[in-house]
């Protein structure tokens, strides 16, 4: 399984443009503070419908809260034949600014 550190993923999300990060962890979680630009998908979501989200032919970076999660969706995923990367240290380990969902 691939993997990379936040701060890895930091020196990505600054340079490329072209990159996917899927959040996978609870709504309540990504509302709170989460990457700008990230995708929440829950876990739970993720692993029964995957097919509804993501492409084979894309790259994703998968983060959670610390890694965890993250890891075990990689693991589901890279069955599946997706081009995925777990980010150790999830968003805890995260050296940028998050932004917060605006519910209305």
């Amino acid at each position: 399984m691939n993997q990379i550190s936040s701060y890895e993923l930091f020196d990505i999300y600054q340079t490329k443009s072209n990159y996917r990060i899927i959040d996978v962890r609870d709504p309540h979680e990504f509302d709170q503070y989460h990457i700008k630009d990230s995708i929440n998908i829950p876990l739970s979501l993720l692993l029964n419908k995957h097919n509804l989200f993501m492409n084979k032919n894309k790259h994703y970076y998968v983060i959670c809260k610390s890694g965890s999660r993250s890891s075990t969706a990689c693991q589901y995923l890279t069955n599946f034949g997706y081009n995925v990367t777990n980010v150790v240290g999830g968003i805890e380990r995260w050296p940028g600014a998050c932004v917060r969902t605006k519910r209305y």
